[in-house]
């Protein structure tokens, strides 16, 4: 899955953490976790949870089925949902960062992170397409991380003003739940209305998380999920910006349009930290899961992911691993993703027999590389490159810092099931 492996395993440190790394994101072919959770006997769809639960779909209940896949992954995902379920696709629509050639299904090639007019005629055909439905109809929906830019067709503001908004929210520093709560609230199908649009018929949402804790209603900023949050509570996270004052709505909170809808967790970052936590162990690493949802700025969560990786009470050979999503304030005008700028934060404080590496669950951390790897290794190329990790960071520019001394992760796509972050301390 690392496809720049020859280049980065220099050391054995690098090909054990390699190794590490790639076991967990071969756990993440698409194709094949479709494959095992989606099953048809006998025209009864079985769709089985993270945790292996069956929820069973005699389609002989349904005149027609209309399959909406969107986020990253979710054209791969809707190629194999094609091969399954075939004929019995009344419509399909995808909506990813790339397109996909399929029978049942039209691809729409979408924008990330940002979102544009592409996005947003996507998603009023995959709302006209949903007005179409009625009670005897079936909507299979798979949501993916990666959906909250994708699927933009904004209330109250131009598509233009929402990537100036998205832009700066993603430069501010807030978390995930924070700028999720206001992409609902100034959307036409996010926060449950796409449910509400198409009540009262059935739905089934299968939902690949990339948030923090699982929270479903926040994953693509939950298009099928009732929104527990408000206009206030947008309105608050907004303040700080210069934005009119009158574009929020309310999202639906009336429990009828969601008595028909089932949500179901199909796969999070947990099984692959877990497989991750297997193979370091088998390599002979005293692992720990620091964290499933680690969370916060990303110089500082170096900080503490190092203190706890140093600790004197944790017998080397020691290895870290922690999933989640930091943060990054953009205060500079560089290149690169809160991955990199995690690992550049942390060389300041590597020593002798440690590493660091941080990557995206999908392949790309808000750059073409996945994220980055740094040791002492790194830091002798820095010094006979004269290279200052210090400016690089006042920079955010992270990008270009890790290219000059060779140690971006480049990776296959995966799907978005947020960040995995690895420490090693050797004796």
């Amino acid at each position: 899955m690392i496809t720049n492996y020859k280049q980065l395993a220099t050391t054995e440190l690098r090909k054990k953490a390699i190794d590490i790394i790639d076991h967990g994101l071969e756990f993440l072919n698409i194709e094949k976790i479709v494959k095992e959770k989606f099953i048809l006997k006998n025209n009864t769809l079985e769709i089985y949870s993270e945790k292996d639960e069956p929820n069973k779909y005699n389609l002989n209940n349904y005149k027609n089925i209309y399959v909406i896949s969107i986020g990253k992954g979710s054209s791969r995902a809707a190629k194999e949902i094609e091969r399954i379920l075939n004929k019995r696709i009344h419509k399909g629509i995808t909506l990813d960062t790339e397109k996909a050639k399929l029978k049942h299904f039209k691809s729409f090639k979408g924008t990330h992170p940002l979102p544009s007019k592409k996005n947003q005629k996507a998603a009023k055909a995959i709302v006209k397409n949903l007005k179409k439905t009625k009670p005897e109809d079936l909507v299979l929906f798979l949501v993916f991380g990666g959906a909250s830019a994708l699927l933009s067709y904004p209330a109250k503001i131009s598509i233009k003003q929402l990537k100036q908004y998205t832009e700066e929210l993603i430069k501010s520093g807030k978390g995930i739940h924070q700028i999720n709560t206001i992409r609902k609230h100034i959307s036409r199908v996010k926060g449950g209305q796409l449910t509400k649009l198409i009540y009262p018929t059935a739905s089934i949402s299968c939902i690949f998380s990339d948030v923090l804790g699982n929270d479903l209603a926040f994953v693509a900023s939950g298009p099928t999920v009732r929104d527990q949050t408000t206009i206030a509570d947008a309105k608050e996270i907004a303040k700080e910006f210069n934005w009119p004052k009158d574009i929020f709505i309310e999202t639906p909170k009336d429990q009828k349009y969601f008595s028909k809808n089932k949500n179901i967790l199909i796969f999070s970052n947990n099984l692959p930290l877990l497989k991750m936590k297997k193979r370091a162990e088998r390599l002979g690493y005293n692992t720990e899961i620091y964290s499933f949802k680690i969370k916060g700025e990303a110089k500082e969560t170096a900080k503490k992911l190092l203190d706890s990786i140093k600790s004197k009470n944790k017998k080397p050979p020691q290895l870290i691993l922690a999933g989640g999503e930091t943060t990054v304030t953009v205060k500079g005008r560089g290149k690169g993703g809160r991955n990199q700028e995690l690992v550049l934060a942390a060389l300041e404080d590597i020593k002798e027999n440690e590493l660091i590496a941080s990557i995206a669950s999908d392949g790309r951390d808000n750059t073409e590389a996945a994220g980055a790897i740094g040791d002492t290794a790194t830091i002798k190329k820095a010094n006979q490159l004269n290279l200052n990790p210090h400016d690089y960071l006042n920079k955010n520019d992270s990008f270009h810092f890790f290219k000059k001394t060779g140690d971006l992760i480049y990776s296959k796509k995966g799907i978005n099931v947020a960040d995995f972050i690895l420490l090693i301390k050797n004796p």
